[in-house]
């Protein structure tokens, strides 16, 4: 069974968990080891790189089209991740689980990760400095998407993700 090719078009603008909104520049037909692939060229809004990544992997990497209005309303509105939160996890157990989380197929991945890192933070979990790193990107990379759909600045963006928090 394969897996279904995302289709994009030049100019849009996609959200890449890691990257957070990034601008399709280009697509082109390569061959590798004897087969043909279509490839997106990436430049994500922040920095002069560009990433190129196989069209078959769009989905599985998290690379998804922007969310709506309404999708967006609702993720602000989420109460509680659907992943348990472990605390006795470690370190690469959870950054596992939460590069599969963010990666999924569903919108609110992200959303899920901050609430979840949230709760361990405040049950007193000691969360590493990538961790915290992680957690910063990922917080960037939906208040960028935010600011974008709802043409908002990234500082309001931001300010909705935290209020959000803080109700929880």
């Amino acid at each position: 069974m394969s897996t279904p090719v995302a289709t994009f078009e030049h100019g849009t603008l996609v959200y890449e968990p890691f990257l957070g909104l990034c601008q399709i520049t280009n697509s082109s037909r390569e061959t590798m080891l004897g087969v043909e692939q279509l490839f997106y060229e990436m430049q994500p809004r922040q920095g002069t790189a560009v990433v190129k990544v196989p069209a078959g992997q769009m989905t599985s990497r998290g690379i998804r089209p922007l969310m709506t209005t309404d999708e967006i309303e609702k993720a602000l509105h989420t109460n509680s991740p659907s992943a348990p939160t472990t605390s006795n996890e470690t370190y690469p157990q959870r950054i596992k689980r939460w590069t599969a989380l963010l990666r999924s197929k569903q919108n609110f991945g992200g959303y899920e990760f901050l609430l979840e890192w949230q709760q361990l933070s405040t049950q007193g979990v000691r969360l590493s400095a990538q961790e915290s790193e992680l957690h910063g990107k990922i917080q960037r990379s939906l208040a960028q998407e935010i600011a974008e759909v709802l043409q908002i600045s990234a500082e309001s963006a931001a300010g909705k993700i935290n209020e959000w928090l803080e109700s929880k």
